[in-house]
């Protein structure tokens, strides 16, 4: 008896705590804002705002410079690039005036009703042509010279609201109607013909879209154009004289479409945006409604689609645009009409998402390459240029999944964090241990740091320059949390330098910002090691 009892009062003897080493990866597989908190993927993001996700680490998003400024002081709502064959040109719409905004601000048109056109480049054998509409003036061309008004007969011209170049003719949306129309083959003016669709529709509406559609990436025979109607129905047509040989596919249901600018190509589909989220074309004509969701392009960020969509479908200023050279597709979501914008951004290599903020724009165009967005004040900016946002301060903040690291049961003292970066500066971001699904842990900033300029949190960067060799840091900081999982937040603020016209006498550090075009910031997260205690299962 005695020997059972001093046994089973040995095997109640509490085993000693033992320190612990783990490591998880930096969230480079994107905001998820679908699955469970509590059964979230390690290389998720419940958070991800402007940090960019890449195939191996999650990088701070380059800023923002001033490219023109056209003084209306109203928001641009319309940047369209020309591509001709011999020369490229840049124009901005606001406040019912088209600027060439190529090199210097110029004043090209004037007078217009509204400011939101729709635009394509097309090619006749006339030459080249930059054709806009916007439901309300005369269709505007640019002839990569001077910008004329496009001369149409047989229907009323300013009443087209959006414009598809397809099978080397224009087609348009008329505004408030069913009914599309077309111009002869190799034309931008001239007559134009009524092309009924809104006899497939059962459930109303009016004519939102017309999306060219190819099956193989390429201009031939299979290809299609698709009617998107405002309710969600796509009547999808096959054939090459509208006059002759169209002939009607089928007609389908998707989510309702979300603003003029709804679709984009994306390789040989087309994407668009609507309440489901964003849709790959193909993908929606073989699927029912209810399952649409689950082959969307945002399935990761369903719900901050939704809330979004719910939120905001009504605003101007929706619209996706693909963007190769940062490896991006971006879907601009106005939060309050022209005041403020933000950006849903995929990785277009891996499908990761993360969220943009602070660059408030209700228009976005590539030109050259390059990225630009019209902003709420008349001015147009370009994108993914710089190492700050001009004249604001850029906060970029994360929040991993919460992680049991394998012991679900157990409580856990987490006391060191040592984020492994790569970075062209010493860097003190500030760091937080969020528990138990909670998300208001304060942030942890070096004691060391003294408040100047410009500042990640309240961090100083040392006193190095930038643009120096970038080197790999790992530097343990101590941090605070206990329960049972935990999400690891990091955050960092860069503040523009004083006055924010130009960067001055604004410094890093003792580096001294010359120009506004300051030196892209490298910081990446590659991982996080730390150290904790684990307690007794519970």
């Amino acid at each position: 008896m005695r020997a059972s009892w001093n046994a089973s009062r040995k095997s109640r003897v509490p085993k000693p705590v033992v320190v612990k080493g783990a490591s998880i990866p930096a969230p480079v597989g994107g905001w998820d804002a679908i699955s469970p908190l509590a059964n979230m993927k390690p290389d998720r993001a419940v958070q991800l705002d402007n940090w960019f996700p890449q195939p191996g680490w999650v990088e701070l998003r380059n800023g923002f410079v001033r490219h023109a400024n056209t003084g209306t002081q109203a928001p641009v709502e319309t940047v369209a690039a020309y591509e001709g064959a011999s020369s490229e040109s840049l124009f901005a719409v606001s406040d019912g005036t088209i600027f060439d905004i190529t090199t210097v601000v110029a004043t090209s048109v004037t007078g217009l009703i509204n400011s939101r056109f729709q635009h394509t480049n097309f090619a006749t054998t006339g030459g080249n042509f930059l054709y806009m509409v916007n439901g309300a003036d005369d269709p505007q061309y640019y002839n990569g010279t001077s910008w004329l008004v496009a001369a149409i007969t047989g229907l009323d011209g300013s009443g087209f609201v959006t414009v598809t170049p397809h099978k080397n003719r224009l087609w348009f949306a008329q505004n408030n109607s069913t009914d599309a129309a077309y111009l002869d083959i190799d034309s931008i003016q001239g007559t134009a013909t009524a092309f009924p669709v809104g006899g497939n529709w059962s459930l109303g509406g009016y004519l939102m879209q017309i999306a060219s559609w190819s099956l193989d990436a390429g201009d031939g025979p299979d290809d299609y154009l698709a009617f998107i109607s405002s309710r969600g129905q796509v009547s999808v047509y096959k054939g090459i004289d509208p006059d002759t040989d169209f002939t009607l596919v089928g007609t389908y249901l998707m989510g309702t479409p979300i603003g003029r600018r709804c679709v984009t190509k994306v390789g040989a589909d087309v994407a668009v945006i609507c309440v489901d989220g964003l849709v790959p074309l193909s993908k929606a004509l073989i699927y029912e409604r209810a399952a649409v969701q689950s082959v969307t392009l945002t399935q990761n960020i369903l719900h901050a689609m939704n809330e979004a969509a719910i939120n905001y479908k009504d605003n101007f200023g929706w619209q996706v645009i693909s963007y190769p050279k940062g490896t991006r597709a971006i879907l601009n979501v106005p939060v309050t009409e022209n005041t403020e914008q933000q950006q849903f951004v995929m990785n277009t290599i891996t499908g990761a998402w993360c969220r943009f903020t602070g660059m408030n724009g209700s228009c976005w165009e590539r030109y050259q390459d390059r990225i630009f967005f019209g902003g709420n004040d008349g001015t147009v900016y370009e994108a993914d240029k710089s190492g700050t946002d001009f004249g604001r301060t850029l906060t970029a903040d994360f929040m991993t999944a919460y992680n049991y690291y394998g012991q679900r049961g157990n409580q856990k003292r987490w006391m060191m964090c040592r984020p492994q970066l790569t970075t062209d500066q010493q860097a003190n971001p500030g760091l937080a241990f969020n528990v138990d699904f909670q998300t208001n842990a304060a942030i942890s900033v070096s004691s060391t740091a003294a408040a100047v300029e410009s500042l990640w949190d309240t961090a100083l960067w040392d006193v190095g320059t930038w643009a120096g060799d970038v080197v790999n840091q790992s530097i343990w900081r101590s941090v605070t949390g206990l329960g049972y999982c935990a999400s690891i937040r990091m955050q960092v603020s860069v503040e523009s330098p004083s006055g924010g016209s130009e960067w001055g006498s604004g410094k890093w550090g003792s580096a001294i910002w010359g120009t506004a075009n300051g030196a892209e910031i490298t910081l990446r997260v590659n991982s996080f090691d730390l150290t904790m205690e684990s307690g007794a299962q519970v």
